[in-house]
Order: structure tokens, then C-alpha cells, then sequence
């Protein structure tokens, strides 16, 4: 009788049934909601949590919906102040008494220095409003020339042609910037690594290599991004919404670039050789990591031991070893990892499963690259 989320011992008379909550909002929606834990009926994991624990979800879930309701308040407020109006006090209005000169060396110097009203569009820039609402996609827009030029993303239309290379565009300013890179010309130089760009809002992202910046927050998890496009994708993962499914595996994925790469595996094509040694590639991202194990390049550095790698990833798997911390545990013989993928592995070894097999001598292996080294044996290669 453990707790799911403490593992402390939850005896019947103090702990609750993830799964009998009568709760409006469920007991387990509250923990994916506040914990980014998914609980499923039938995991093998404990289907319940102390008291305790579920006075803290209870807690966090009251703090959540004060701040977002703040927040919206405080947006209102905002809101109705961008929408008071100075009203004008015209001069013809005022009754001069005594000094009628002044008000006609006023009219003369208005008519010099005053400056135009703003415009309509202006004003609705101010309070926010997005009046122009897109009949396919719902979308809405500050300006009417920026819904127009959203429509053409639904008709397909790319009236904007690249005369070098026939590439068609949306919109005139894109195809503008991609004719710059046919110029070859990359004038935002890294003062940090020398690396440059064509354009300058390539550099300030890169420069976010360099300075660890991460301007984007998630509101759920407070997970944060270098870039505002990873964090409306990540975004997607809170609302639990798959909708990009296969029509060959029916395997789902919540984006639909995702999918698009995923179709590539059932076309079996590898457009992306390696010159060295002809080895073939799916995506081009893979070909580029498998170079560097031909030249040995290894761009990511550990800040406390200096140990470079060749993959992001791999950093901060490795990371997790400086922290000491191994959440991850075998519930057979309570052995902890650093990664939950270790306890994947180990698992087998428990099991006896061997799902990697030799085409050749038919011999079975528990990890991937184990069958891999054993394959050379076959090949005559001395591995490194």
C-alpha cells in the first residue's frame, strides 16, 4: 500500500483511489494537470495516494486557477485603460474673455506643428482587438490586409515566384528573403564561434546557443524555450489531443510534421547517403549526426567536466550523472538509473528477453548495439 506520487505507506484509512475520486475533476486528470504524471487503470503502478498528497494537488490546483484568474482579470483592467480615449477640448469651445490673440496665435502654430490623428488601424493595434476573423480556420487578425494575406495559406495560391530556382511564396516579403540566399552572401557574423547567417533573426536565436536564453515559458509545467514555435508545439502534449494518425500502422502523433516523418519509415527510401561510407539515411538530420563519428566533431560541452558529445541529447542525459540523482527504479530488485529507458533494459535481464536478433548465426541480444558489435564478427571488421 503505497502512495503513487510520495511512495510513503498509504494505509486504507488515510489514503484515496486515484480512480474512485468522485470528484467533478478526476483525481488522475488533477495529477496530469499539476504533475505531468499520466496515470492509467492497470499500469502495475499503486492506484492510490495519501491524504497528504492529495491535500498538496488540491492546494496547487486552487493556486493555478487564482493565478490564471488574476491574470485575466489583470488583463481586463490593462484592456479597459488601452480603451479610454483623451477627448480633444476643441479651442472654439472655450470662452476667451480678455485675450482673443491668444487664440489666434494658437490656430497658427496648430497648423504648423500638428501632427495627424492615428489612424483606425492604429487604434485597434493599441486595444488588442482582432475584429477580422478567418471563416475556414477561425483565426483572428488585428488588420484586414493581414487576413487577406492568411487566406492564401487555405487556397494554396503562391503567386510569388523565385526566378532562380521556381520556389513559390505566399507572400512578397518571404519570397524577398529567400532570395537571399541564392546571393551566397551571409553578412550577421557569431562573435563567439564566428558561425554566420543570412539573416539577422537567425543570429539572435543562435546567440541563444551561446547565452542558455530561454524566453518562453510554458504556463502549465514552467517549461521553458529558445523559440516561440517550440513552445506552442510542446504546448500541444498539455491538452492530451493526438490527432495525426498513420493510415498505415495507426500509430498517432500530436503534430502533423511529426507524422509526415514518421510515413517516410513505410517508404523504405533513404535519399541521404554518407560519402564516406555509403551508409544511407531517412531524414537529413540523421546523416548529419552520422558524420560527426566520421570526423569526430563533438559541439556539445559539459559545463562541470568539460565532456563533449556529439548529440544535445546525450548531454543532458549526462548531466543527470552530476546531479545524483536516479529517479528511475527496477521494482524487482530496486535498482535505480538515471534514465527510465536503463530501466528498460535492465528489465530484460530480469526477464530473460532478447529481442535483437542475427540474421546470420541467429544468436539473440538484449541491446540494440550489442547485436550491432556482434555483427562485425561476421564481417571481418575490428571494431574501434
Amino acid at each position: 500500500m503505497e502512495c503513487r506520487l510520495c511512495l510513503g505507506p498509504a494505509p486504507a484509512d488515510s489514503s484515496v483511489s486515484i480512480f474512485g475520486d468522485p470528484h467533478p475533476e478526476r483525481l488522475e486528470q488533477r495529477i496530469r494537470t499539476c504533475c505531468q504524471i499520466y496515470v492509467k487503470r492497470g499500469d502495475g503502478l499503486p492506484d492510490i495516494v495519501c491524504i497528504s498528497c492529495k491535500n498538496n494537488l488540491e492546494l496547487l490546483i486552487s493556486f493555478r486557477k487564482a493565478c490564471f484568474r488574476n491574470n485575466e482579470t489583470s488583463q481586463v483592467r490593462l484592456d479597459d485603460c488601452l480603451k479610454i480615449k483623451t477627448e480633444e477640448v476643441l479651442l472654439e469651445d472655450i470662452i476667451w474673455d480678455d485675450e482673443p490673440s491668444l487664440l489666434t496665435n494658437h490656430r497658427k502654430s496648430s497648423e504648423i506643428c500638428s501632427k495627424p490623428s492615428p489612424s483606425e488601424s492604429e487604434l485597434v493595434l493599441h486595444t488588442r482587438e482582432k475584429p477580422f476573423k478567418c471563416e475556414i480556420c477561425l483565426k483572428s487578425f488585428c488588420h484586414k490586409s493581414k487576413l487577406e494575406s492568411h487566406k492564401k495559406l487555405h487556397t494554396e495560391l503562391k503567386p510569388y515566384k523565385c526566378d532562380i530556382c521556381v520556389k513559390s511564396f505566399f507572400q512578397k516579403s518571404s519570397l524577398k528573403s529567400h532570395e537571399k540566399l541564392h546571393t551566397g552572401i551571409r553578412p550577421h557574423k557569431c562573435d563567439t564561434c564566428l558561425k554566420t547567417f543570412i539573416h539577422k533573426y537567425e543570429l539572435v536565436l543562435h546567440l541563444r546557443s551561446h547565452t542558455g536564453e530561454k524566453p518562453y515559458q510554458c504556463e502549465i509545467c514552467l517549461k521553458t524555450f529558445s523559440l516561440n514555435t517550440y513552445l506552442r508545439l510542446h504546448q500541444k502534449t498539455h491538452t492530451g489531443i493526438i490527432s495525426h494518425k498513420c493510415e498505415i500502422c495507426s500509430k498517432s502523433f500530436s503534430r502533423k510534421s511529426s507524422l509526415e516523418l514518421h510515413k517516410k519509415l513505410h517508404t523504405g527510401i533513404k535519399p541521404h547517403k554518407c560519402e564516406t561510407c555509403l551508409k544511407s539515411f531517412i531524414h537529413k538530420y540523421e546523416l548529419v549526426l552520422h558524420l560527426r563519428s566520421h570526423t569526430g566533431e563533438k559541439p556539445y560541452q559539459c559545463d562541470i567536466c568539460l565532456k563533449s558529445f556529439a548529440q544535445k541529447s546525450n548531454l543532458r542525459l549526462h548531466k543527470k550523472i552530476h546531479t545524483g540523482k536516479k529517479p528511475h527504479k527496477c521494482e524487482i530488485c530496486l535498482k535505480s538509473f538515471y534514465r527510465k529507458y536503463d530501466v528498460v533494459l535492465h528489465l530484460r535481464f530480469h526477464m530473460g528477453e532478447k529481442p535483437y536478433k542475427c540474421e546470420i548465426c541467429l544468436k539473440s541480444f538484449t541491446r540494440k548495439c550489442s547485436l550491432m558489435l556482434h555483427k562485425t564478427t561476421h564481417s571481418g571488421i575490428k571494431p574501434h
